[in-house]
């Protein structure tokens, strides 16, 4: 529907504000409790992170991994055809945690993983576009997030600003361990 709408004048300006309303809107509705909560299960050492995406939020997944790698052992994406998805979630322990992220359009080979992470009993977050998403029924914990966009594709700015966040609440919990692998 979005690629038949106009761009209008100020494409720039459009722009600007929606993903300024996005960033507003997925880092605005965070509990403090669920987000002190998200940040000891991925800063938990004990626990393996696991995080699965669909294919149009693969780029910051796959930032957000290589962030947590840097802080702490144990992270990995799981990634891959089916055969090979199904194969990593045979491996996911009771005591792992695991990150989904997918927005509208849910990718049914990601709901069909996170359903199988969730039968192996580990601690799960969904981050995806609304609390009707298929994801948040099989979660601990979800976030929200805003992906409004100019163009026919979601936005994954308010993504990657609850990445971050996140990323950088397991850095401030992890502080002489995660200073230590830094260096």
């Amino acid at each position: 529907e979005r690629i038949r709408e106009p761009a209008g004048a100020d494409a720039v300006g459009r722009h600007l504000d929606l993903e300024v309303d996005n960033v507003r809107t997925t880092l605005g509705s965070i509990d403090p409790e669920a987000l002190a909560d998200v940040v000891a299960h991925l800063a938990d050492a004990g626990r393996h992170v696991y995080v699965l995406s669909g294919d149009a939020s693969l780029g910051v997944a796959q930032q957000f991994v290589g962030d947590l790698t840097a802080l702490r052992d144990g992270v990995s994406i799981l990634n891959g055809n089916e055969v090979a998805v199904r194969r990593q979630v045979a491996l996911v322990r009771p005591d792992d945690v695991v990150v989904t992220i997918d927005l509208r359009r849910y990718d049914a080979w990601l709901v069909d993983a996170a359903g199988g992470v969730r039968e192996a009993g580990a601690w799960c977050l969904a981050i995806t576009d609304s609390l009707l998403s298929p994801l948040t029924a099989l979660a601990d914990r979800t976030f929200v997030l805003g992906a409004a966009s100019v163009g026919p594709f979601d936005s994954h700015v308010g993504t990657l600003a609850l990445l971050n966040l996140l990323a950088a609440g397991v850095a401030d919990r992890l502080r002489d361990v995660a200073a230590d692998r830094l260096d």
